[in-house]
C-alpha cells in the first residue's frame, strides 16, 4: 500500500498544477491579446435613481431520496421594489414533486400545462434526479417570470436569476415568449448569475481575466462590457441561449464582477439603460454590487433545513396514517450515511 501522506501531497501538487494552468500568471496579457478589448470597450455606468424593479428566483430542496422514488420541494417567488423600497412580493405555494418510479416523470406534464396552458413538447426523464428537479423548478420560475412581464409598466426592470438560456427544450418557447413580452411592453430585462463557469482560451476563467484587464486600464466601477460570443469556450453558452453575455461591476466600493445576459439584439441605448437601472438597485450595504431585489427574492424563496425537516415529518406522519410501517419507510428512504454520522 502506498504511503497515504505521500499520496495526499502528490494530489495537492497536481491540484496546484491544474489551478496554475487554469489561471496562469500572464492571464491578463493572454486575455488582452485574445479578446482585443480596449479601454474604449468598457462603458461607465451613470448613477441614476432606482425605479421599479421586479426580481424572480426559484428554489428546490431534496426531501426524501430513495433508490426508486424521491421527493423534492420547489418554489418560485417575485419581489418588486420601487425607489429601493419593497413594493410587494409573492411566491408560489411550496410544491412537492415526485421523481420516479419509472422512466417518465408524471408531475412535469401536469405542472407544465397548468402553468402554460399546453402540454410539454417532450416528456421529462427521471433518470437524472438533479436535472429532473431543476426542470420542474424552472417551470415554476418561468411561469412567475412570464406573468410578471405581463403586468410591469413600461421602463421597469425585470431581473432573472441565472441566464437567458434553457436547460430543457420544453422551455424554449416559454423563454422566447418572456423576451418578446418584455420587449413589446418596453421593459428592461436581464439575467444575473451568482456564479459563472464561463471560460475562454481553452479553460481560463472569464471574470478574473476581465477584472485584471480593468485594473490594468485603471478603471473603477461601476462599468459594463460586452463579451463576444466567439471568445467563450463552452458550447453550453450557445445552445439554448437567448441572450448576449456581459460582465459588469456595479459598485465603486466593492470590486465584485457579475456575469449578465441581455436579450440578443438589444440596442446599445437599451443596454446602457439596463445597466444603469441594475446599478441603481445594487447599492445595499449588505451585499454591495449585487442587485438587492434578487437577493430579496432569493431570501423569500429559499427552502431551509428546518422547512425540509418539517416536510419530512409531515410526509412520515401522513404515510403512517395510511398504514405504512416505519420499517417500510426506512427501506424506501433510509440512508446508511445517517447511521454513519452518529459515530
Amino acid at each position: 500500500m502506498r504511503d497515504s501522506r505521500t499520496s495526499y501531497e502528490e494530489s495537492v501538487s497536481r491540484a496546484l498544477v491544474h489551478i496554475a494552468a487554469h489561471v496562469p500568471g500572464d492571464l491578463v496579457a493572454l486575455f488582452a491579446d485574445k479578446s482585443g478589448i480596449t479601454k474604449d470597450d468598457i462603458h461607465p455606468i451613470t448613477r441614476v435613481p432606482s425605479g421599479m424593479v421586479s426580481a424572480v428566483d426559484g428554489s428546490n430542496a431534496m426531501i426524501l431520496e430513495g433508490g426508486s422514488i424521491s421527493l423534492a420541494a420547489i418554489q418560485a417567488a417575485r419581489t418588486t421594489f420601487l425607489a429601493n423600497e419593497r413594493h410587494n412580493r409573492a411566491s408560489t405555494p411550496l410544491t412537492l414533486v415526485t421523481i420516479g418510479p419509472g422512466h417518465r416523470n408524471l408531475d412535469f406534464p401536469v405542472m407544465f400545462e397548468e402553468c402554460f396552458g399546453v402540454p410539454p413538447h417532450k416528456g421529462l426523464d427521471n433518470s437524472d434526479l438533479e436535472k429532473a428537479v431543476n426542470a420542474l423548478r424552472d417551470t415554476l420560475e418561468y411561469w412567475v417570470t412570464r406573468e410578471t412581464a405581463k403586468t410591469l409598466p413600461a421602463g421597469a426592470l425585470l431581473l432573472i436569476d441565472g441566464a437567458l438560456r434553457v436547460s430543457s427544450q420544453n422551455h424554449e418557447p416559454v423563454l422566447s415568449s418572456i423576451i418578446t413580452t418584455a420587449q413589446e411592453r418596453g421593459l428592461l430585462l436581464a439575467a444575473v448569475a451568482k456564479r459563472t463557469r464561463a471560460t475562454w482560451g481553452g479553460g481560463h476563467p472569464l471574470l478574473p481575466a476581465v477584472s485584471g484587464l480593468t485594473d490594468q486600464f485603471d478603471i473603477s466601477g461601476p462599468w459594463w462590457i460586452k463579451i463576444d460570443e466567439h471568445l467563450l469556450d463552452h458550447t453550453e453558452y450557445r445552445q439554448g441561449r437567448h441572450g448576449e453575455i456581459f460582465v459588469a461591476s456595479l459598485s465603486s466600493r466593492v470590486p465584485r464582477l457579475l456575469k449578465m445576459e441581455l436579450p440578443k439584439g438589444t440596442s446599445v441605448e437599451t443596454i446602457a439603460a439596463t445597466m444603469h437601472a441594475i446599478a441603481a438597485c445594487s447599492g445595499d450595504g449588505r451585499i454591495p454590487g449585487y442587485p438587492y431585489p434578487l437577493l430579496d427574492a432569493h431570501r423569500t424563496v429559499a427552502i431551509d433545513e428546518s422547512r425540509v425537516m418539517q416536510i419530512q415529518q409531515d410526509l412520515k406522519a401522513g404515510l403512517s396514517k395510511q398504514g405504512m410501517r416505519n420499517r417500510t419507510f426506512e427501506d424506501l428512504f433510509g440512508d446508511l450515511h445517517d447511521d454513519f454520522e452518529r459515530y
